[in-house]
């Protein structure tokens, strides 16, 4: 059970279950851009799973790293600081 449970990718999952409402919604309302929309969000889950590409794969928004700080920390040493009495 438990290699069952760490084979899933659980961010394609809730990606695919997300899309399936979408075309769902789609088919029940005759929408055709509810529709599309889902298909894109299907595509969009699998590529993403693929490359591990997104967010849910760590690749959501800034991620800082090590070298940054150290650049971030030399930009603040060459500041001039004037001291007022």
């Amino acid at each position: 059970m438990k290699t069952l449970l760490s084979k899933i990718d659980y961010t394609l999952t809730f990606r695919l279950l997300l899309s399936i409402a979408m075309c769902y919604t789609a088919y029940i309302q005759n929408d055709y851009m509810t529709g599309a929309f889902g298909v894109f969000l299907a595509i969009y889950a699998i590529i993403g799973a693929k490359y591990k590409i997104g967010c849910g794969y760590n690749g959501c928004a800034y991620t800082p790293s090590y070298r940054s700080k150290v650049k971030i920390d030399e930009e603040v040493k060459q500041i001039d600081y004037t001291e007022i009495k």
